[in-house]
């Protein structure tokens, strides 16, 4: 399973995108959402810094926010956290929510921020 409704971003085994695909493909692909599901403060004023076009929906309200995000459901979706985990959870959450075209940051915004890509800082 190579591909994923349009998402051959994602890998296959895992359901994770890499960070160095992830900072190939963000600035060319108008489709993709980042969704950062860490807390607000981590999301606004943590050290790791965020994706420059994330929007932060987090874990503890993302259940009450899937009708808001129903809209997304056609869109290919990227969810960060800190390391992977919260992504993941969330992940399946919206997964369970009808939406298919899912993939979480590997190694979330501590491999980003180590890699040295783009970020924006408080």
């Amino acid at each position: 399973m190579g591909s994923i409704i349009g998402f051959p971003l994602r890998d296959a085994t895992d359901g994770t995108i890499a960070p160095q695909v992830l900072c190939r493909t963000l600035p060319r692909d108008s489709d993709l959402i980042v969704l950062d599901v860490r807390g607000m403060r981590e999301f606004f004023s943590g050290p790791l810094g965020r994706l420059p076009t994330a929007i932060n929906v987090p874990l503890a309200l993302l259940v009450e926010c899937i009708p808001e995000l129903v809209s997304l459901r056609t869109r290919r979706l990227v969810l960060v956290c800190n390391t992977g985990t919260h992504a993941e959870r969330a992940a399946r959450r919206l997964r369970m929510a009808g939406f298919r075209d899912v993939a979480t940051l590997r190694g979330g915004m501590a491999l980003w921020t180590r890699l040295g890509y783009p970020r924006q800082l408080p």
